[in-house]
């Protein structure tokens, strides 16, 4: 091989290595550049996505569902204020795992994003439930290994404040069963 092509080869090989590892991340969310991601995937056998999002200053929060090109649903509105509007639950299972579910209710519905985790396996998603139903009208789950969960401080603090849903601390997330 020419000496330039291998330096040259080097040089990219090495410059890749070096892209920050976020660049793929923000791919997989419809949080706006300027707000940081509470939680968000792309949702397996679909083009579309499921974030909670965090304003820069984690005052605003809201939930995005659908292509990033164009959410087909954004609550509250970017401009709207969040507060009281989304609730944390824990989610406990046996063993060394758990999780977190953050649900809302919008005209009726109630919105369940979920992230579950544990020795060998994790898993997420959002669950809809219709008005006064307690099973499951739809769930769409995360592609496998591309969850991506804020491991910052102070949006953890900020949601660790919100009121939990007493549905799912009482019998865990709805099943499909």
């Amino acid at each position: 091989m020419n000496p330039n092509r291998a330096t040259a080869l080097i040089a990219t090989l090495l410059g890749m290595c070096s892209l920050p590892s976020f660049a793929t991340d923000t791919a997989s969310t419809l949080c706006v550049s300027t707000d940081k991601v509470v939680f968000s995937c792309p949702l397996a056998n679909s083009k579309k996505i499921v974030s909670m999002c965090a304003s820069g200053d984690a005052k605003h929060f809201y939930y995005a569902y659908g292509r990033s090109a164009s959410p087909e649903l954004v609550y509250p509105g970017r401009d709207q204020p969040s507060d009281g509007v989304f609730m944390r639950s824990h989610l406990v299972y046996g063993g060394a795992s758990g999780g977190t579910a953050y649900s809302f209710v919008k005209q009726g519905y109630k919105y369940i994003v979920y992230s579950a985790s544990g020795t060998g396996f994790q898993d997420g998603g959002v669950i809809v439930q219709r008005p006064g139903d307690t099973g499951v009208a739809k769930k769409m789950q995360c592609q496998s290994s591309k969850i991506v969960e804020s491991q910052d401080d102070g949006i953890i603090d900020t949601t660790l404040k919100w009121k939990s849903d007493s549905q799912i601390v009482a019998h865990g997330l709805p099943s499909t069963r």
